[in-house]
């Protein structure tokens, strides 16, 4: 395996605009890196999650990878645009829902859905483990590299999201439109 290769994948895909980074940046601009951690520890942990879930059964099914990813893309694609709708368009009910924080469970589950991170550690795993390795030992250690580096983008957008909390306070209505077309985008992308 190249190792420029895999770690360039998991390093630019990790830190461009998903669903997850979006969200984490979003709840860190609500109520400060720590006030959120809650909600971003659920995400990390559905992360984890996720990605040990995606090993084994990468591993156990990998010749059938190519005849789901199709349908794992178009709902992945529909999925972010229904996010987009609700982060950016979605008008208000009328009810103040500004200070209720997301909990770890609501991180967790939706971590667990997000098409985004399903096609990442698939890729991880079809194009750079498995095709060079088949122990248990180097699966495990180029999968739990690629979980730190997730983490670690998903926090850089959290802190992103509470170091900047001020400004995109006061430029809200343009916020929440710039995360709705990221959110696009990151559709977009899948289905490319």
């Amino acid at each position: 395996m190249n190792i420029v290769a895999f770690l360039s994948y998991v390093i630019i895909t990790s830190i461009t605009p998903g669903p997850s980074n979006i969200l984490m940046m979003n709840e860190g601009r609500r109520f400060g890196f720590l006030a959120s951690w809650k909600f971003n520890s659920g995400i990390l942990a559905g992360f984890a999650v996720l990605g040990i879930l995606s090993g084994v059964f990468t591993t156990s099914l990998y010749k059938w990878i190519p005849l789901v990813e199709p349908y794992f893309k178009i709902a992945g694609a529909t999925y972010l645009l229904y996010l987009a709708w609700k982060v950016g368009l979605h008008k208000s009910s009328g009810k103040d829902t500004s200070n209720v924080k997301s909990s770890f469970l609501s991180g967790f589950i939706f971590q667990l859905i997000n098409v985004k991170s399903i096609l990442f550690f698939l890729t991880v795993m079809s194009a750079f483990i498995l095709p060079f390795y088949n122990s248990y030992k180097s699966i495990g250690s180029y999968l739990t590299l690629a979980i730190f580096l997730g983490w670690i983008a998903l926090l850089l957008w959290s802190g992103f999201g509470s170091i900047f909390k001020k400004f995109f306070f006061k430029y809200d209505k343009s916020f929440r439109f710039i995360m709705s077309l990221l959110l696009i985008y990151s559709a977009a992308s899948i289905l490319i």
